[in-house]
Order: structure tokens, then sequence, then C-alpha cells
């Protein structure tokens, strides 16, 4: 058994943790927030963790849990696992684990091209080059590109987390593909003819 509470009770820099047995459940939880780390078991009731693997950010560090030793000796050819732990382990080789996901998170992350959300009961592939701005309804986030439009549920700020550096955020309701603006005025700019405020407090952005 595997105690999470007390081995990241131990950890000075976890702040917080997010345990579930679901692969579905899990793929909601990274869709919907932003991890740093991720141990992920290969062996779900509902879906694989190999098949989850493909569905995490590139910029999330994943250590990956089995019994399986084949999987673990096919796990470093992907680039966004860091360690594998085969059960058992104790907290002294979970800590190694945490050390090598440290090192990801400082100078190993990669500058992702495209992000998973969920929209309504799919999950739908979102190519971050073609994104024009990205719009705060309510509970909900409007992911606008030439000719689509996606409503996913999330907040601005969670999904700002997941964005590359080409994405400012310009207002409290608004993050834009700056690679896309067309022209800036005062108090607004122009992305594929779409007029978008610009919040004073996030000016120097632009």
């Amino acid at each position: 058994m595997i105690y999470w509470s007390t081995f990241c009770s131990k950890v000075e820099e976890i702040e917080s943790i997010t345990t579930t047995n679901s692969g579905f459940e899990s793929i909601n939880l990274f869709n919907q927030n932003t991890f740093d780390i991720i141990f992920l078991d290969y062996n779900l009731p509902d879906v694989t963790g190999q098949e989850i693997l493909s569905l995490i950010p590139d910029h999330t560090a994943v250590v990956m849990i089995t019994a399986n030793k084949e999987f673990a000796a096919m796990a470093y050819g992907y680039d966004k696992i860091v360690d594998y732990l085969v059960k058992p382990f104790d907290y002294t080789r979970f800590f190694r684990s945490i050390q090598q996901a440290q090192k990801f998170i400082s100078g190993k992350r990669k500058v992702i091209d495209r992000i998973f959300v969920r929209d309504g009961t799919k999950l739908i592939k979102v190519e971050l080059a073609e994104v024009l701005y990205c719009k705060s309804e309510a509970n909900y986030v409007s992911i606008v590109s030439v000719g689509r439009k996606i409503l996913t549920l999330m907040t601005l700020k969670d999904l700002a987390r997941k964005l590359p550096d080409y994405f400012q955020r310009i207002h409290r309701s608004y993050i834009v593909n700056i690679t896309k603006i067309d022209s800036i005025e005062v108090g607004s700019l122009k992305v594929a003819q779409q007029e978008i405020p610009i919040s004073h407090s996030y000016e120097k952005s632009c």
C-alpha cells in the first residue's frame, strides 16, 4: 500500500496533493487543473496509464508506477516520464523520483504546441499555434481559432498555466496569441478583425 499523504508530507516543496483511482477522473483533473508532477499508475481499472500518457501536457513531469517491468524498461521513450517506480517501493525511492521531477521542472520543460481540453463529453485537441485568443465566460473559457470555437469548463487562470510564452493575458477576461495580433491601439487591440480590450494593469504585456 502506498501512503501518499505520508510520503508527500515529508517533502517541503509539495504544497498540495490530489488522488484518484479512476483513469477517466484523472483525465478530467489534469485538463481542468495544472499539476507539476503526476504519479501515474500503469494499471488503472478503466484506462491504462500508458493510454493516458499522450493526454498529459508535455510540461508536466510524470512518474510511472507499475509492477510491469517490461513497461518500466520502455518508459524512457517518453520525454515527459522522468522516472518509474516498480511496486513495492519505499519513501527513499519515492524521494528520488521527486528529485528527478524537480530537475525536469526547473530545466527540462519544452515549449508545448498542443493541449487537450474538455468540450462537453469529449476531449478535444487544440493546436496552440492556430489559437487566436481565449475569453473567459463565467465558469468556462472560449478558445477561439479561425473558424473554430471550443467552450471548455476551466478558469482562464488555469488555462494560462498550460500555455507557452507567446500567449499573453491582456485583460481579466482575455488571453491573446501575440503572434496573431494585427494592430494595437490605446485600450484595445485587434486579432483577426476582432477588437479586444486591454486592461490598464496588463498594458505592459503588449
